[in-house]
């Protein structure tokens, strides 16, 4: 042989010999004609009998595919399969890593295979790794907002219970977050910009407790944001100088939430109500802690919303108590419990009786009648609101047609009902109200809503749902006038067609000649702008004969008629209406008839 030919094939086979890779030539058939030190090293494992004789043979248990994939494979040369990966089980001890191979396969003439074998256990053991830390960080952190997720919160609480414990001067507390009327952010301006909201707030929120000058010091690891999911957010602070620290941190919260938000086109005015649990007032484990803290945001809501609130053991009790109405409501909801009633609206320059307000009202099977006051807010709060809405508004539709076509000339002009703050959020309003008075077949003039002063003056968007319910043809009424944060100098902005004076006025307009000058000016002012008048809760026929002089146009109240079922107020209409017959003319101008008289009727 030439000397240098023999010296390269020495040096071939040195570097076969030395390879950190397996090396092997089979035939087509897989029998092994050449194979270096490693590849046998690798494959022994697997070889039957403690023979590599067939690569196929030997990588049958865990790859029978080889054979198939070389014998397809007709072209003179090219690869039959790539990078391969195998698993042996191992022969160690339980709980040993499985050794993964890596192998691939190369047609390099008609009769010849070139194969490669590589130990990639390392590697594969490292992917694993990764992925898991990977998959156990996404479990941990919310996709939107990138914060932690409730898995941490609860942990970090549990860090924090278990300080406690250890340092008896050790303080902590635990922030709950909320959005106030996100739902309806979310539904009018779309998901996208309520996303963008939230990773915006998400933003402030992180900003807020990174500010050294918020906790007293720079914020240490133990300071954790997190989303829980919707619009709640969840704070937990440990490890403070001082517990009053956190009221701090609370109002800084809500002061920076509340300013406006620029989304693109859209300017979004939003505020949060904020739950604190302190140290102090801990009891149980970590879902305790954030229960806690969830009743305290609720009350924080519940009165008002933009504002923090510290969470006292009797919250817990009141929200046992709001939970069960909630539970009875779904199903009054679903059966016959709840019911109407209907308080009359008089004409004080005469006494005819021109409408009636609708009032919803609830015969609990246990409690008796519960009024209204113990279940809207609950009802608003938990999103039956809608369809309670419905339901007083179809059964005042279906009443007040029923006394049209019944009592005739004695039946009332107009049925007025209330509408919630939740329900002016409901996209589906205007279409339920029209589906109302469309199935009743109710002319639409003769349907008045009501809302109340602070929510027709809150905002530009309740402004525009009400000039969309007046395209309706209906009216709308301003509930509680002077109570709330328009003025009279305002009045002009609201769309209103009637104002409603609030019985706080009326109550006093024959001792204090204050509250008279006000009722003067209110009706004045909306007599100018075509607005009629209703004065609340006359009692006496001195406040009726007050109200009258000063030209308030009509009046409610109990001296007038209680509300009362459909029944009873079936009686009372027709009764009042005989009673004005007989009262001279010139009496009912005075003064209505009195209370006495009225009440007669339904003894």
């Amino acid at each position: 042989m030439n000397p240098d030919v023999a010296a390269a094939h020495e040096a071939l086979m040195h570097f076969l010999y030395q390879a950190p890779i397996g090396l092997m030539q089979t035939t087509l058939e897989g029998t092994i004609t050449m194979i270096n030190p490693m590849s046998a090293r690798l494959l022994m494992p697997l070889a039957p009998g403690g023979e590599l004789v067939n690569l196929f043979d030997a990588l049958a248990p865990v790859a029978p595919q080889l054979r198939e994939l070389a014998a397809a494979h007709d072209s003179p040369s090219g690869v039959i399969c790539e990078a391969l990966r195998v698993s042996i089980r191992p022969d160690g001890p339980p709980g040993a890593l499985s050794q993964t191979l890596e192998i691939s396969l190369l047609k390099i003439s008609d009769s010849a295979l070139m194969a490669s074998v590589n130990d990639v256990t390392a590697s594969v053991h490292l992917e694993q790794q990764r992925l898991t830390s990977h998959l156990r960080n996404v479990s941990r952190t919310d996709s939107l907002t990138s914060m932690p997720n409730r898995a941490v919160v609860l942990e970090r609480i549990e860090h924090a219970l278990a300080a406690a414990r250890l340092d008896s001067h050790y303080e902590f507390a635990v922030l709950f977050v909320n959005c106030d009327r996100f739902h309806r952010l979310n539904v009018t301006l779309g998901h996208a910009v309520g996303d963008a909201l939230l990773r915006l707030m998400a933003g402030r929120i992180n900003t807020i407790v990174r500010l050294s000058d918020a906790l007293g010091r720079a914020a240490a690891p133990g300071q954790t944001t997190a989303r829980l999911g919707g619009d709640e957010f969840v704070i937990v602070l440990e490890d403070l100088r001082s517990a009053d620290d956190v009221h701090g941190v609370a109002q800084r919260l809500i002061d920076v939430m509340a300013k406006p938000y620029g989304i693109g086109d859209h300017q979004v005015h939003a505020t949060a109500s904020i739950g604190v649990v302190l140290r102090a007032q801990v009891a149980g484990d970590a879902d305790s802690v954030l229960q806690d803290a969830s009743i305290a945001m609720r009350e924080a809501k519940r009165t008002g919303g933009a504002r923090y609130c510290v969470f006292e053991p009797q919250m817990k009790e009141l929200a046992a108590r709001r939970g069960s109405i909630e539970s009875d409501l779904r199903r009054a909801l679903a059966g016959d419990e709840l019911f109407v009633v209907y308080q009359p609206i008089i004409k004080l320059d005469g006494g005819d009786c021109v409408g009636t307000e609708a009032l919803v009202r609830w015969r609990h099977p246990q409690r008796g009648v519960v009024p209204p006051i113990e279940f809207i807010e609950i009802a608003e709060e938990t999103g039956l609101i809608g369809q309670l809405g419905d339901f007083v508004l179809n059964e005042s539709c279906r009443q007040f047609v029923q006394w049209q076509d019944a009592l005739g000339g004695s039946a009332p002009v107009m049925m007025s009902v209330n509408l919630s703050r939740a329900q002016l959020g409901e996209p589906q309003l205007e279409a339920n109200v029209r589906n109302a008075l469309q199935t009743n077949r109710m002319d639409p003039g003769c349907l008045q809503l009501e809302i109340t002063e602070s929510l027709a003056a809150q905002d530009a968007h309740v402004q525009a749902r009400l000039h969309d319910l007046k395209k309706l043809g209906l009216t709308l009424a301003l509930d509680d006038f002077g109570t709330g944060y328009s003025s009279l100098a305002s009045l002009h902005l609201l769309p209103v067609d009637v104002v409603k004076i609030d019985r706080s006025f009326v109550s006093q307009a024959e001792s204090s000649a204050h509250h008279r000058v006000l009722i003067e000016a209110t009706v004045r002012v909306a007599r100018s702008l075509g607005m009629g008048t209703v004065a609340e809760g006359i009692e006496t026929e001195g406040q009726a004969a007050v109200l009258a002089r000063l030209q308030c146009d009509k009046g409610q109240g109990y001296l007038f008629g209680k509300p009362l079922p459909a029944d009873l107020a079936t009686r009372w209409l027709t009764q009042h209406a005989k009673a004005q017959l007989r009262t001279p003319a010139d009496d009912r101008h005075a003064r209505p008839a009195p209370i006495e008289q009225r009440l007669q009727y339904l003894q």
